[in-house]
């Protein structure tokens, strides 16, 4: 919108963001580790307003590990407030939207999350609950356990998830 004249998928492209100091030492969200290795294979997905490279980078230096599913950017005309991008998620992992569920720290992400029928759980760790319109909230992963795994009557994975709100 700001320079229509540009090729937005190029600047995309050329975009290198710089890493803020002491990127080398994020670490993880507590409990993000635990949460993914109790998910099924393929199960999850990241879907992020940031570029690939970074994604995985920063993905990589918080010792986790980098989905088979992973929107960037890139991927999509439209970001966040936009559903695009969480569509897309849904569709690569073979779900229907409103059986995803999307774990969100800003207000723009649970939009997008809505707006593609998904329920949100927001995590406070940018923004105060007041400020993040989700179904439930937690201060980190660490509130949020999974229960039950089974299949549904259409062969899909049901997850039953509690979190705890502090």
């Amino acid at each position: 919108m700001a320079a229509p004249h540009l090729d937005a998928e190029a600047e995309v492209q050329a975009f290198q963001p710089v890493e803020e100091a002491g990127a080398e030492a994020i670490g993880p969200l507590a409990g993000a580790g635990r949460l993914l290795a109790m998910l099924p294979a393929g199960g999850w997905a990241v879907v992020t307003s940031g570029v690939r490279k970074v994604a995985t980078s920063r993905l990589r230096l918080a010792g986790l590990p980098v989905p088979p599913v992973l929107v960037c950017a890139e991927d999509v005309a439209r970001g966040k407030p936009s559903p695009d991008a969480y569509l897309l998620a849904a569709e690569e992992l073979g779900a229907s939207p409103t059986d995803c569920l999307v774990i969100e720290d800003a207000p723009a992400g649970i939009q997008a999350a809505r707006a593609a029928g998904m329920p949100v759980v927001g995590v406070t760790t940018t923004h105060r609950p007041d400020q993040l319109p989700a179904d439930a909230w937690a201060v980190s992963l660490a509130n949020v356990y999974l229960g039950r795994l089974d299949r549904d009557l259409r062969g899909q994975n049901r997850l039953e998830i509690l979190v705890v709100e502090a």
